[in-house]
């Protein structure tokens, strides 16, 4: 089996028609989540919900933001836990050695919840499969990450400047929501991107 790298240009493009594709429904999926994060337990499913969401904008389709309410979620929550934990475990480890190797394993690893659900994989082969996908793939993940982040922190410090000056209170902190919507779901359509990419690296 041929194993696809990802090309830089080629991701950013899938990235935007992705996004531009579904941008009211994953905009309302995020606000909806934001809301109601502080409910006990629906969080837990809406939470898992939203980190798969870009599975779902891999698909091709139009989500429905009240998708994210879906009880399948919480079913699976158990295994999302240990392999969330053992990421986590993992990532704070290799933080101790100057940062690097937690970045290149949190790219290894950045589609292991996907394999769990997606192909129901155990959380130790999920963690496998991930990296096996991202093989070869890894820089090229960074730096479509890097641009996409630079480019909305610019815009979000550039709001943040204008508000500033305006100095228009209540406003200015619905502005900083709303961006802070827009970045998780630009960073969504992103990831939505790769898993399409690279989900059949491995079968």
């Amino acid at each position: 089996m041929e194993t696809k790298k990802l090309d830089f240009a080629e991701t950013l493009k899938d990235a935007i028609q992705i996004g531009a594709k579904n941008a009211p429904s994953i905009l309302a999926a995020v606000a909806l989540w934001a809301i109601t994060l502080w409910i006990p337990y629906l969080n837990v499913g809406t939470t898992i919900a939203i980190s798969l969401l870009p599975t779902e904008l891999a698909k091709g389709n139009i989500i429905n933001p009240l998708d994210i309410f879906d009880g399948k979620y919480r079913r699976c929550m158990g295994e999302i836990f240990i392999l969330w934990g053992l990421v986590a475990g993992a990532l704070l480890f290799a933080c101790s050695f100057l940062l690097f190797p937690a970045i290149v394993i949190s790219l290894a690893w950045s589609l292991a919840t996907y394999f769990l659900v997606e192909r129901g994989k155990n959380p130790i082969q999920a963690l496998k499969d991930s990296n096996d996908a991202t093989y070869g793939s890894k820089w090229t993940m960074f730096f479509v990450q890097l641009v996409v982040c630079a480019v909305l922190y610019a815009v979000f410090f550039l709001f943040s400047w204008l508000c500033g000056i305006i100095n228009v209170g209540v406003i200015t902190s619905i502005v900083m929501l709303a961006l802070m919507v827009v970045f998780a779901s630009v960073l969504m359509a992103v990831n939505a991107s790769f898993w399409k990419q690279l989900k059949d690296n491995v079968e």
